[in-house]
């Protein structure tokens, strides 16, 4: 049900919630990370326009745990003209896979300051146990997915930024 994963950087050990179960999960190195599922509910988000590589799009907004994990899962497609923005509240190498989609996605990672750190071109659908994760080179602090062939289109690269319209 979940399309995302979220892995936050943590200093000792990682915990993995996945349908309300709990489970430690540790590695062998001194960064640990925090894997977390949680089944998806169903409030509304609110949308606001973007402006990026002078391209208009409403997106919805991800701010909350329960919208970051559901993200844009169960949905059969979306307009070319929208997206999912994704706002954290600090700046880290967030995660994602494509678990559950029903389409496939670009993603784009920014910092702080909206500036593009990390792209991710055509990633396709997965509805396996065993589906890839996408972790960024860069924190970040925002990320944006639109339909695949939206960076290629609009030559989106790393520093490019978008502003806020609403």
């Amino acid at each position: 049900m979940a399309t995302l994963l979220i892995i936050f950087a943590a200093l000792s050990f990682g915990t993995f919630i996945q349908r309300n179960k709990i489970q430690t999960v540790s590695e062998s190195s001194s960064t640990q990370t925090q894997l977390v599922e949680v089944i998806p509910q169903t409030e509304s988000r609110r949308t606001i326009r973007i402006l990026i590589s002078d391209v208009t799009l409403t997106v919805e907004i991800a701010e909350t745990q329960p919208q970051w994990t559901q993200g844009l899962s169960g949905r059969g497609s979306m307009a070319s003209d929208r997206g999912m923005l994704f706002i954290f509240d600090h700046e880290a190498r967030w995660s994602f896979w494509m678990k559950d989609m029903k389409f496939p996605l670009d993603i784009i990672w920014f910092n702080s300051n909206r500036q593009v750190v990390y792209v991710k071109q055509d990633l396709s659908p997965c509805n396996s146990q065993s589906c890839p994760v996408f972790t960024p080179s860069a924190n970040a602090t925002y990320v944006l997915e639109v339909n695949t062939g939206f960076a290629a289109t609009h030559k989106i690269s790393i520093g490019d930024t978008f502003v806020f319209l609403d």
